[in-house]
């Protein structure tokens, strides 16, 4: 015979639904690019005071922080999975020539899954009182459990600058400790993290297409391919520029840059059409000269004992 009495199965089922409906609302959180409440809760809780600090860093990398004056608060993320929407194929204006577009349906894809962990990672060093995160580690990916979906998570530890009032919104980097103390000790301040993405698809004209043959005997460049290399570039680094400019940035450090080169085929039915996928991403983090200069220097101690 069970010992649990009407009011502990009350209790029971008062319990689940109450998680139930944090489970609701924490999705239309995430839904609307906030954070789940159990992650809100947490953070307010380290803000208060209520437990120890969490991070990702090395034993050198917290000695570090503490040699330039950063406290660090918590270890904080931002993640998305998003699901790539259908990319719609012009039709080519002539027979056998090459052609190239952007797909912009995966390059805003990219553009906006990043942008919605970055915001994440930003909500929760703001909950924290932060004035930085520093020690970011980024990772993207594809998964087979989710045809045409894209990941994206940031980590990195959120720190408060020792003798200085908190900032209404942190500062946000991917830059390692080490190179943060580094700027720190030339005085150029972080302003924030400038990234883009951009996909183009290259369909080469029949001439090119014929280089490939195994009869062919000269080196001939690709030219076709080679030039939406450049398209996708010039397309991130345009953006890229436009993002520094609003920050009032003297220019952008620490860039990791990305590119591939794919088969793949667009459109559907009688309008689907082959060629290669160029893809590149880039992500650095803008910086101004002139901020003040932050003395490391060691100190000196010589042992009398001996």
């Amino acid at each position: 015979m069970s010992d649990r009495g009407p009011e502990g199965g009350d209790g029971a089922q008062s319990a689940a639904d109450a998680a139930a409906r944090e489970a609701q609302a924490s999705l239309e959180r995430i839904e609307q690019g906030g954070i789940p409440l159990a992650a809100e809760r947490r953070l307010r809780e380290l803000s208060e005071g209520a437990g120890s600090f969490t991070s990702d860093l090395s034993v050198a990398d917290f000695a570090l922080c503490r040699q330039v004056g950063l406290r660090p608060l918590a270890q904080v993320m931002g993640s998305s999975i998003y699901q790539i929407g259908y990319q719609a194929a012009p039709w080519p204006s002539t027979f056998g020539g090459g052609f190239m577009f952007e797909l912009q349906t995966l390059s805003d894809a990219w553009n906006e899954v990043r942008g919605r962990a970055i915001e994440r990672l930003s909500q929760e060093a703001t909950l924290l009182g932060a004035d930085a995160v520093i020690g970011v580690d980024l990772r993207t990916g594809e998964h087979d459990w989710a045809e045409n979906s894209i990941e994206y998570v940031i980590l990195g530890t959120a720190v408060h600058r020792e003798g200085t009032p908190h900032s209404a919104t942190p500062v946000l980097s991917e830059l390692s400790v080490a190179d943060y103390a580094k700027l720190a000790r030339a005085g150029i301040e972080p302003l924030g993290i400038v990234a883009w993405s951009s996909a183009f698809f290259v369909r080469a004209a029949y001439a090119t297409q014929m280089f490939g043959g195994s009869g062919f005997m000269q080196n001939q460049e690709l030219g076709e391919f080679t030039q939406g290399v450049y398209a996708a570039r010039e397309s991130v680094m345009g953006r890229m520029t436009e993002q520094a400019a609003r920050l009032h940035a003297s220019g952008v450090i620490g860039a990791r840059i990305r590119h591939g080169i794919s088969r793949v085929s667009v459109g559907g039915g009688r309008f689907e059409q082959g060629g290669l996928m160029v893809t590149f991403h880039a992500i650095g983090t803008a910086v101004r000269e002139g901020a003040v200069v932050v003395d490391v220097t060691p100190k000196t101690t010589i042992d009398l004992t001996l």
